[in-house]
């Protein structure tokens, strides 16, 4: 029978603890990531979830202000179709721009805060 040698054990042992220390710091490490990410995904969701309905409110009320120029710019121009729906796109791509300024702005401070 062959005898395993003296250092191999120590060296086994060794081995076997900086393993399990090491195997438990990252665990350690792990859920302390975990406890200071999640309040901040939680917040980042909340935040992302009222910038989106404020910018469905702001698109709605860009919408509307469209239809209104739309409705108005026929009044004054008669049947000048082409001009109105100019109008009307116009507005409509303002309101866009204005809405995603605000979305950006509303995320990019709260990733400034968070970090």
């Amino acid at each position: 029978a062959m005898q395993v040698p003296g250092w191999w054990v120590v060296a086994s042992g060794i081995y076997f603890v900086i393993s399990i220390l090491w195997t438990t710091g990252l665990c350690v490490g792990l859920f302390l990531i975990y406890k200071k990410t999640m309040p901040l995904i939680n917040e980042a969701q909340v935040q992302v979830r009222r910038v989106t309905n404020q910018a469905k409110s702001v698109a709605a009320k860009a919408s509307n202000t469209a239809d209104i120029v739309h409705a108005q710019t026929q009044n004054l121009l008669g049947n000048a179709q082409t001009t109105s729906g100019l109008v009307t796109r116009q507005a409509r791509t303002v309101g866009a721009t204005l809405t995603l300024a605000l979305v950006a702005a509303r995320v990019i401070g709260f990733v400034r805060r968070s970090l």
